[in-house]
């Protein structure tokens, strides 16, 4: 049953099932390959894509390139058949179903290469086809709305899919969930959320919905396959088999797939390829997991070669060079955006050559449908799309950093002077940290490219996903770790507990010989950075330890330590009154820290106004705590009359 109004109405009819419905041709998370699109909403961070059913061979890409790799792993082709998840499909259907509840979000996690995509895309399919009203939510760069909404389509209930949710900003998701209850108020509202695995992801994403009343039952992740791989690899190969029109090659022995590195789908789809291929006399026995990508690529090379070898085309390092780009920064909206880019590389002279480049690349790679016309009534296109699957568009920069170093240069121009004009904006900057993240988890020169990106670019660790940091956190070399630790923002929801971490491992990363102000000071840190995460317990003894050490360094150089005494007083102070903890301690912490910095104001009123400013708000919120407002109100109307910065 779902609501409308305050009407009761059945939601499927009599035997049917969400899951088990099926129409001919399939919905596609993450691009569609015909039509316009048609806007549900439009706002300045993201919008919602109303989804039909599509073909997914009406692409107009070129016929030949459809035996590339890219092609045939891409899982918006579906060239291999979907093999059904009953226990999840069966759990989301309850999800669906449970008419008790209006609106609800459900993340389904797992490993790049599960099956995410897929199982969203039958979920979406079956929904639409029983009259379900539904959209993916897709990220835009902030900048005003290009039109006016289409509006909803039908009066069924609405589904909504967040692929890729952990590159979301946390504000803005958050935004995008509570707001629908009131662009369709009275309509059930499904937000199907897609995402690899993040430490703490869920529960951020939790927490903020959970202020709105929003209904977010316990997430599903996706294993790894068990004992079908065997079958799985035989779908995969009897299917690119047929497309390649080869012989299908025998399944290997189950011990052959029984590698960790086989345990999703698209691994085993990538070694049917590679066996595919290989049987088609390119030399190549099924290869150790980690190898699939580079055979496989080489394979993708051959029809940039044989590109360049048409008349007029594009040398095959040319196309390289394009689809590491588009992975890394596209897609580009707006082909003089990517002229630009194409100039700015010095891949071209002008704009006429840039243009003549991208139509060539986006044979190769069709960027799907075209993006909605703006106010202008002008068409935007979409061009420089990035290869697919993830993993191989991964692999490729991975693989050409390592070739080519000068690469991390190029880049670092890039970000460094972000420029919206060429299509570098907040969210091309971001998806680019995203995709080297990735890509370092498997190649060094990723990393060592991302730790040179954020050392080098301080401005850059605030737009950081969480991902980015914790690689960080795991593998940069100190200076690095200390850099990025001390360009993080004083509060991000996002990187909070990255931020944790790092303060930790700084901490433990100390030398022996460390002075009492660096132990102080990083000490100093990890309690704030604890506090804020929500583990104020943990906070307590690294504040404490912090206040004593530079109680006895001001105790005998006053003029050199009172500040940093009373940072610490302060910090003691905050993170005790941020979960109600020894606020008679706090008290006095704080009151000892408004001490000092109001005499410390006296004498340089520019360097400590401020800080005087903030210790006042905390204690006035200490006060508040010990339930003593009239106190504290005071204090605030203090506040409020002082002058200096805020």
């Amino acid at each position: 049953m779902i609501r409308r109004g305050k009407d009761l109405v059945p939601a499927v009819g009599p035997g049917q099932s969400v899951v088990d419905s099926t129409i001919q041709a399939n919905i596609q998370i993450g691009g569609s390959f015909s039509g316009d699109l048609l806007i549900l909403l439009d706002r300045p961070d993201y919008r919602l894509e109303f989804l039909t059913p599509c073909h997914a061979e009406g692409d107009g890409g070129e016929v030949w390139a459809r035996r590339q790799p890219s092609y045939l792993l891409d899982p918006q082709h579906q060239v291999v058949p979907y093999r059904p998840r009953p226990v999840e499909q069966q759990r989301i259907q309850r999800w669906l179903d449970d008419d008790a509840v209006l609106v609800s979000v459900l993340l389904v996690t797992g490993p790049g290469g599960q099956g995410k995509t897929r199982l969203a895309s039958r979920i979406a399919t079956s929904c639409y086809g029983l009259g379900w009203v539904v959209a993916q939510a897709v990220q835009r760069s902030p900048r005003l709305p290009t039109g006016d909404p289409a509006g909803v389509v039908g009066e069924g209930p609405l589904l909504v899919v967040i692929d890729y949710a952990e590159r979301w900003r946390l504000a803005v998701l958050a935004q995008l969930v509570e707001a629908l209850p009131l662009d369709y108020p009275r309509r059930v509202v499904r937000v199907l959320l897609l995402a690899r695995p993040a430490v703490g992801l869920w529960e951020d994403i939790a927490a903020e919905l959970d202020r709105s009343g929003i209904e977010c039952p316990d997430p599903i992740a996706l294993g790894e396959l068990g004992s079908d791989r065997v079958a799985v690899f035989g779908d995969a190969a009897a299917a690119f088999a047929d497309r390649m029109q080869v012989p299908a090659p025998s399944a290997p022995a189950a011990e052959r797939l029984a590698d960790p590195g086989f345990g999703s789908p698209l691994s085993l789809h990538m070694a049917a390829l590679v066996a595919v291929c290989a049987g088609r006399g390119d030399q190549v026995a099924l290869k150790r997991p980690e190898d699939l990508s580079r055979f496989l690529l080489r394979h993708e090379r051959r029809y940039w070669t044989a590109t360049e070898a048409r008349p007029g085309g594009p040398r095959a390092a040319v196309l390289e060079q394009l689809a590491v780009l588009g992975t890394l920064l596209g897609p580009i909206r707006g082909q003089p955006a990517a002229a630009g880019l194409l100039r700015r590389v010095r891949l071209v002279d002008g704009d006429a050559a840039a243009v003549a480049l991208l139509e060539i690349f986006d044979r190769l790679y069709p960027p799907g449908r075209s993006a909605p016309a703006p106010v202008d009534g002008v068409a935007e296109v979409v061009t420089l799309s990035p290869l697919r699957p993830d993993r191989l568009g991964e692999d490729l920069v991975g693989l050409h950093l390592t070739g080519h170093p000068q690469t991390a240069a190029l880049l670092a121009e890039l970000l460094g002077t972000q420029d919206p004009a060429i299509g570098v904006d907040e969210l091309a900057l971001r998806r680019c940290l995203i995709v080297l993240a990735a890509a370092a988890s498997r190649h060094a020169a990723a990393a060592t490219a991302l730790f040179a990106l954020l050392q080098g670019h301080p401005g850059l660790v605030a737009r950081a996903p969480a991902a980015a940091v914790r690689l960080v956190v795991e593998r940069a070399p100190d200076a690095v770790a200390a850099s990025v630790e001390a360009a993080l923002p004083n509060y991000s929801t996002e990187l909070l507990r990255p931020a944790a971490a790092l303060a930790r491992r700084l901490l433990d990363a100390l030398p022996p010989d460390a002075t009492p102000p660096q132990r102080a000071y990083r000490l100093g840190m990890l309690g704030i950075r604890l506090s804020a995460v929500g583990d104020k317990r943990a906070a307590l003894a690294p504040t404490e330890e912090a206040v004593t050490i530079r109680r006895r360094l001001a105790e005998a150089e006053p003029a050199a330590y009172l500040p940093a005494l009373a940072m610490a007083l302060w910090g003691f102070a905050w993170v005790r009154a941020a979960d109600q903890l020894d606020l008679d301690d706090a008290l006095t912490a704080i009151q000892e820290a408004t001490a000092i910095y109001r005499s410390l104001a006296e004498t340089l009123p520019d360097a400590f106004t401020g800080y005087l400013r903030a210790t006042v708000s905390t204690h006035a919120d200490v006060l508040d705590g010990l339930g003593r407002p009239d106190e504290a109100e005071q204090l605030r109307r203090t506040l409020d009359e002082q002058d200096g910065p805020g």
